[in-house]
């Protein structure tokens, strides 16, 4: 064994502080407490936590201190004191959150002049030769032009709305709404023409709970022919909210049915616009269709109270249905960052919809000649319509938080009022040391204006933007091609800014303070427009999050995005650990412990994670009884000395250090860089499927534009960026697409050697020449090129025809990674699923033996050559996990050997606390007891005694003693061997060092704990008041019991080097002995 490994393994044994989890600390709803301070962080240092990250948060949790401790106040600064001051004594990193709540950056102070803002426009028709006055800007708080926040009481003037600039293009009817003759609904008939938001709206009738549908009708006189439709459904967003409203705009045929003519997908944004090829016809029909709240709750576990957060809907709202001849932008709202869309490149507006196209040369600029609501000079003569842009509040609040820390979140646009408002922010604070800072996904909704954008706009785009803002307003500027480039452009410019001007600053501010920077980014799909890879890059500890799943459903795509983007953002930027929001949990509370999210904790790992963040913590003050508040009763994985198991967590800590220490060592091996294109962040890409676009032998590091620009190398055909080394440059993603710009930077790679899968793309950006595009794209794809760069989209038919993989595990259900350390791979294997897997391994580029390191073990055992030489025999357990890297046997490296596992029984007796013990013949499960045990959380004690006869014992006096091995722990236990602790088992193969045994008599006890679900079942049914009020409320009388005790069968396992003297027969009368 090298020093080197020697190095690797102490920490390995004991891994350092570094690689040591951190904990996110909840302190909710105003219950803090010093003596719950003090207790919370030393129990945390006590099973190895390194680090608190802190929050302020409310959920609606009831008050369980005298007098709540408000964010801000004189008593909260006193707690922050002193929860810093017994932080740093105890050696924990103390991180504070970006603003009360966990999104994002909002407080009462925040001014409307700084806050979030959108763009609003109004519209007057005037005749040339007058000085007009011009129709008032909207001006309500809220996501579009006049509509409120849902269930708001905003009103005019809430907008506190401010004139940007105003355009005149010539008049053309084209662009006003159709006026039909009659408006019909699935309910009333409609006299008075077309409905114009507030006034008119039509509610139709819905079920709350079901499936059910309405419609709204426009019938004309005569024939018109439709080319665009605007709808303005309001309703509620996120999380709790009725499910969205489908909709569907039909034309009447010659027969009188109604034939579909376009549909209009769901997105944040009441208002949806859909453009299309023409249609003619004298009724319109508007279809409805909604599932009801059922939908939503049905998503909890079984038996799970769902929160009282849920928002049903008895009222299908239509605020405004307009048919109009002119085209219009398709999905303008999505295309101009009111809403957002998965995929932007499925929506280009159908060139057969192109009517009434505004050209760019007869557009006037007339912004220096506002004066309040009057122009100041006249326009030509003619008839003009003017559209007057400016932009008020999106009322977007911090949250969740007390009412006395919420406030309107500030504008994420502008570098200066966030660098002010984290300077406030951090004032708060005091004198309290702070390490770090940490931004937790964003969920501030959308912005898509700033007071500075144009300028921003014309630096990083290279022309002017405020002629083609006419697209944000519904119209169809030069082309239609060209008017979707421009949004195109337009939502990029916004995604760089706000990666500079919020990210960067925040990162800027906190390094000038010498704090840790942590941030995620999207986290889940595309919530609001952003790269999700450069607003990471700014971190020093770039983060993804992780929700719990069930190992036999698997995990949601856009969580497996977001943290293999954030370990990218580490690798290329050379960042030390990659952050994740580990084990959050919307499903089954009160249910989990270590054994239940190792397959989740291995997951991150295999992912790129050396840094957990446990979500979550939330404080416990020393007045709350068991089990203790957290983030609200049915939400979230409490992670609190309260728990059960909270004495026993100690060895899942340790086993999620050491393996993110070695994880941490090295570099990256990874072969492919995955340009993920110009357009989506990767959550964007691969939130509702997995990326499969890399094969399963090779790993890769996603890339954005600013690392393919600014980043990206090569070397003797070889590319790297920051600590990554690849072999191939990937255009996936969105690449379909791409800028001239974009285009240059893979020529450069090209020319200095680079090998590139992709296919030829089209134009990204107005901003680009088509000759230059082409010109490019033929440098690139061309003949000169041809041997490095691929045409295909098949990238792993490329990887197999030149690149022999590094590593090969053939079953599909181990996850792998693996990083270069010293010229040598060191892998991390998991299996994913709850039966054991016997596969092989091989390193094609390694001739040594090969070595095992067992994290839960602690164990170095040699592995068995396959009888055909090309690799390498592996078992892992059900959820086992293991590292291979290469070695030999010595210095503590077992030889490999067959395992020889010996059957025992014995008595067994299990005593319940309040119960009279129970002997058996063989071990019982807890819950197959009576009913007062069988709803028992905590911990229980289990005996086991058996003999070994003298002759023929097959304990060996080597120097590896045997193991005990139980068939199934639920879920954790303390190990005890004739009084010698034997130490803690958590997971598969619930197996310990039996060194304690002996001829003759022995005793194993188990004292062993399961999670607070059974007693809050049995506590919702049959109330002992001995708990927390609120948590006995969250399962009901479907809830099932989880299993809780011992299995057997009990072996004893010999290794056959150790257990030669130890006949067939003799193995035989041990296992009679029971």
């Amino acid at each position: 064994m090298t020093e080197r490994h020697h190095e690797l393994w102490n920490a390995f044994v004991q891994p350092p502080d570094d690689a040591r989890p951190r904990a996110w600390w909840h302190w909710m709803d105003g219950n803090v407490d010093p003596d719950g301070i003090d207790a919370d962080l030393r129990w945390l240092h006590a099973v190895g936590i390194r680090g608190v990250q802190a929050f302020d948060g409310a959920l609606g949790n009831p008050l369980v201190v005298p007098d709540p401790v408000i964010p801000g106040t004189g008593r909260w600064r006193d707690a922050i004191g002193s929860a810093s001051a017994t932080a740093r004594g105890l050696g924990l990193e103390f991180t504070v959150a970006t603003s009360a709540g966990w999104s994002a950056s909002g407080a009462p102070w925040v001014s409307a002049d700084d806050a979030m803002r959108k763009l609003v426009w109004s519209q007057t028709v005037v005749d040339g030769g007058t000085v007009a006055e011009l129709a008032p800007l909207p001006d309500v708080a809220g996501p579009f032009q006049e509509v409120p926040k849902w269930r708001s009481d905003a009103g005019p003037g809430s907008g506190h709305v401010k004139d940007l600039f105003v355009l005149a293009v010539p008049f053309n009817p084209a662009h006003d709404a159709l006026e039909p003759e009659s408006i019909v609904t699935s309910a009333v008939s409609v006299r008075d023409g077309v409905m114009e938001a507030p006034v008119g709206s039509v509610r139709l009738e819905r079920d709350p709970d079901e499936f059910s549908t309405a419609w709204i009708e426009q019938h004309f006189d005569e024939p018109v022919t439709v080319r665009s439709c605007v709808i303005v459904l309001p309703g509620p967003h996120g999380f709790g909210a009725a499910p969205a409203v489908a909709a569907t705009l039909q034309v009447q045929d010659e027969d009188g049915e109604y034939i579909d003519a376009t549909s209009f997908p769901v997105n944040q944004c009441p208002s949806r616009t859909a453009s299309f090829a023409p249609v003619s016809g004298r009724a319109f029909r508007l279809l409805l269709s909604a599932d009801g709240i059922r939908a939503v709750s049905s998503a909890f576990e079984r038996g799970v109270r769902p929160p009282p957060i849920f928002q049903p809907l008895s009222e299908f709202i239509v605020d405004r249905f307009e048919l109009f001849v002119a085209g219009k932008p398709a999905h303008v709202e999505a295309k101009s960052g009111f809403a957002t869309s998965v995929d932007y490149d499925v929506l280009d507006t159908d060139p057969q919809a192109a009517h009434a196209v505004v050209p760019s040369e007869a557009i006037i600029d007339l912004s220096g000649s506002l004066s309040g609501d009057r122009l100041t000079e006249a326009l030509p003569a003619g008839r003009w319509r003017i559209i007057r842009f400016g932009s008020s509040l999106t009322g977007q609040t911090n949250g969740p938080a007390l009412p006395e820390a919420t406030g309107l979140e500030v504008d994420k646009l502008d570098a200066e009022r966030v660098r002010a408002y984290i300077t406030r922010h951090l004032d708060q604070f005091g004198d309290a040391e702070i390490d770090a800072l940490l931004s937790d996904s964003i969920e501030a909704g959308l912005q898509n204006i700033t007071d500075r954008l144009v300028g921003h706009f014309v630096r990083l785009r290279g022309y002017n933007p405020v002629p083609w803002l006419l697209a944000t307003a519904g119209f169809q500027v030069e082309s239609v091609a060209a008017t979707d480039l421009f949004l195109s452009d337009f939502r990029r410019t916004i995604a760089e800014v706000f990666a500079d001007a919020y990210y960067g600053t925040l990162a800027d501010e906190a390094h000038q303070r010498g704090m840790t920077y942590y941030a995620e980014a999207l986290e889940d799909r595309r919530p609001q427009l952003g790269d999700d890879l450069a607003m990471r890059s700014h971190a020093d500890v770039p983060m993804g999050a992780m929700w719990t799943f069930d190992s036999k459903t698997g995990p949601a795509p856009s969580y497996v995005a977001d943290l293999k983007g954030a370990s990218s953002v580490a690798h290329v930027h050379q960042r030390a650990h990659t952050g994740s929001e580990a084990f959050t949990s919307g499903r089954n509370p009160w249910s989990d412990s270590p054994k239940s999210l190792k397959h989740v904790a291995d997951l991150q790992l295999t992912l790129g994670v050396t840094r957990f963040c446990i979500h979550s913590s939330p404080h416990q003050p020393s007045q709350v009884p068991p089990p203790g508040l957290a983030l609200a009763p049915s939400l979230g994985q409490a992670f609190t000395r309260n728990e059960t198991w909270a004495h026993v967590a100690r060895p899942w800590i340790d086993y999620l250090a050491r393996c993110s220490h070695l994880l941490s060592q090295g570099r990256p091996a990874v072969d492919v860089a995955f340009f993920i294109g110009e357009e989506a962040p990767v959550t964007g890409l691969y939130g509702d499927h997995f990326d499969e676009h890399v094969p399963r032998d090779y790993d890769f590091d996603y890339i954005g534009p600013d690392a393919l620009s600014g980043i990206l190398e090569v070397a003797d055909g070889v590319l790297s960026a920051g600590s990554s080394r690849y072999r191939v440059l990937y255009l996936g993603g969105s690449s379909d697409r791409m800028s001239t710009r974009a285009l240059e930077n893979v020529l450069r790679l090209v020319e200095a050697g680079a090998t590139v899968v992709g296919m030829r793309p089209a134009l990204r950006s107005l901003a680009d020449d088509s000759k230059r595009h082409a010109k490019l794209c033929e440098q690139i794809w061309g003949q000169t090129h041809s041997d490095r760069v691929h045409a295909t989209r098949d990238l792993g038919e490329v990887l197999r025809r030149h690149f022999l993989p590094l590593l090969v595990v053939p079953h599909t259900g181990v996850r792998r990674i693996a990083r270069w350390l010293d010229g040598e791979l060191l892998v991390f294997l998991a299996n994913a699923h709850e039966d054991p897997v016997a596969t092989t391994i091989s390193l094609p580029g390694c001739d040594r033996p090969l070595v095992a390191w067992d994290p839960v073990a602690l164990e170095r055992r040699e592995l068995r050559p396959t009888s055909d030489g090309t690799g390498f025999e592996l078992s892992l357990a059900p959820y086992g996990s293991v590292f291979v890297l290469p070695g030999g046997v010595g210095d503590g490296t077992l030889p490999s050997s067959a395992l020889v596992e010996v059957p025992v029984g014995g008595e067994w007796t299990t005593t319940v606390p309040g119960a009279e013990p129970i002997r058996s013949a063989k071990p019982i499960l807890w819950t197959e007891l009576g009913d007062e045990s069988r709803r028992f959380s905590g911990t229980v004690q289990y005996r086991f005694e058996f003999d070994l006869p003298e002759a023929g014992h097959p304990v060996p006096e080597t120097r590896r003693p045997a193991r005990i091995r139980f068939g199934d722990i639920s879920d954790i236990a303390e190990v005890t061997i004739n009084g010698i602790d034997a130490g803690i088992v958590w997971t598969a193969p619930f197996e310990l060092p039996a060194c304690g045994l002996r001829q003759g008599r022995n005793v194993v006890e188990l004292r062993v704990t399961n999670p607070w679900r059974n007693r809050l079942i049995a506590e919702g049914q049959v109330s002992s008041g001995s708990l927390f009020e609120p948590m006995t409320r969250v399962f009901d009388d479907q809830a099932e019991l989880l299993p809780a005790g011992v299995v057997g069968p009990v072996t004893l396992v010999y290794d056959d080097t150790d257990c030669e003297h130890a006949s067939r027969h003799e193995h035989e009368r041990v296992r009679h002995v029971g």
